[in-house]
């Protein structure tokens, strides 16, 4: 029979999990999707810009952790001329603030700026009613002696609005599925056409602990990011089209300015999304590791997906290294979440090990500190072809979010390739054996992401 404490672990985590989920998601209502498909095809798709899935030339330098992102982001807004496209799934906070003030201080000099920001229902003043009632939680808390190890979220959406900056959010009904949510995961920034930043970092602060990384880029290849961009924007009910500033003769100017600083490596890259106009992540990624000769390695926050997962163990079979490192959920939506979702990939590696022991395959649990997760989404396979995006890899995130990869080659690779082994050597434990209870804990967690 059943341990009853985990019956009620899985009740607590169903609800719980949809509930913090639910700040910001939104259900999607059946009746809805003819509708909205039908006036997306109708009066959105005809004014998109058309990606280019081919290698694109750049020069890319890895950025770890808020240290490196939060300072980079600022910088690069401080450094616009005429246009600024900005993007982020969780934005609030302090850091919030800081690229709002940064963004208004551009477009008062001129500066067309864009935002495309999760939805909220909040209006500016109920959010900062909101805040203020955190605040003295927070400050309660302390005095009691119970500091928050992970900060409340605290949206900016609204604030960026009453301030007069162009904001919308991407429609998540124009994309073509049935699921029970459905985000814009997004997080990027592109200055005057010809550099920008991606990647898995959230501008918030309720997200500033974690270990995450965004990629800086210059070159042509920031024209495939500019028209994702932009295509997000039209998504998003807009009324007002950004322009293109993009021209090659600029991007590729940038290009060799950033490759006299050794930091930055040059390389090349295609792009794949998740968005009503293609869903392309999905199947590159298992081309990939289908074709992987030599190795694997895998870091992300979530993954369990179950096709991408069968691309894993076929690869394994072949003789192929894998390695996985997920975060543990120890604080994924404020809870521990013993493992969620990536406990089923920590069971498909167990079983090979089993049924295989010869096979070189091994997952872990990165180790958070008090508060963070393991945020990245990264993988490199044969040690020469670095993916790396916003993308978790979920059935969800595969089909039914706004989500952005890139596929890179080059010098950059060997940046990542330190980055995932440090992890792994340094900040990795073993994986607990996925039992009953973690098996439930991963069949709910299909369902949700």
């Amino acid at each position: 029979m059943l341990n009853r404490n985990w019956i009620a672990l899985t009740a607590v985590f169903l609800a719980l999990g949809i509930n913090a989920l639910m700040a910001n998601v939104e259900l999607v209502k059946p009746t809805f999707i003819t509708s909205y498909r039908g006036h997306y095809e109708k009066h959105i798709a005809p004014q998109l810009h058309q990606l280019d899935w081919q290698n694109h030339e750049l020069v890319a330098k890895k950025l770890v952790d808020k240290d490196e992102v939060f300072p980079k982001t600022i910088e690069l807004i401080e450094s616009a001329k005429k246009q600024i496209f900005f993007g982020s799934y969780l934005f609030g906070g302090k850091i919030g603030d800081d690229i709002l003030a940064a963004l208004k201080k551009k477009q008062d000099q001129g500066v067309n700026v864009f935002l495309v920001l999760s939805k909220t229902s909040q209006s500016y003043d109920k959010a900062k009613l909101k805040e203020q009632e955190i605040f003295d939680e927070l400050h309660e808390a302390e005095k009691a002696g119970n500091p928050v190890i992970k900060s409340p979220y605290m949206q900016k959406m609204s604030k960026a609005k009453a301030m007069g900056i162009p904001t919308v959010h991407a429609e998540t009904k124009f994309i073509d599925a049935w699921v029970p949510v459905r985000v814009d995961h997004s997080k990027i920034l592109v200055i005057d056409g010809v550099e920008a930043i991606f990647g898995g970092m959230n501008y918030a602060d309720t997200t500033s602990k974690n270990h995450d990384t965004m990629v800086h880029v210059a070159g042509p290849f920031v024209q495939e990011l500019e028209k994702n961009f932009a295509n997000n924007w039209i998504c998003g009910w807009a009324k007002e089209h950004p322009r293109l500033l993009y021209t090659e003769e600029d991007a590729l100017a940038k290009m060799e300015e950033l490759y006299k600083d050794p930091s930055y490596k040059k390389s090349t890259s295609r792009f794949t999304v998740t968005a009503p106009f293609a869903r392309n992540t999905r199947e590159e990624l298992i081309r990939l590791f289908d074709e992987a000769k030599h190795s694997i390695l895998v870091e992300n926050l979530l993954f369990n997906d179950t096709k991408v997962l069968k691309a894993v163990a076929r690869a394994a079979q072949r003789g192929v290294k894998i390695r996985l490192l997920l975060d543990p959920a120890e604080h994924l939506y404020y809870r521990d979440w013993r493992g969620g979702p990536n406990n089923k990939a920590v069971a498909v590696i167990q079983k090979i090990q089993e049924k295989h022991p010869e096979l070189d395959v091994e997952a872990r649990f990165y180790k958070v500190g008090p508060g963070a997760e393991l945020h990245m989404k990264i993988c490199i396979v044969d040690d020469k072809t670095l993916g790396i995006g916003s993308t978790n890899f979920t059935s969800g995130a595969f089909q039914s979010n706004y989500e952005m990869f890139a596929f890179m080659e080059g010098g950059i690779v060997e940046e990542y390739l330190d980055l995932f082994w440090n992890d792994w050597k340094n900040h990795s434990k073993e994986a607990p054996k996925v039992n009953l209870g973690r098996k439930i804990i991963s069949i709910i967690s299909d369902w949700i992401f």
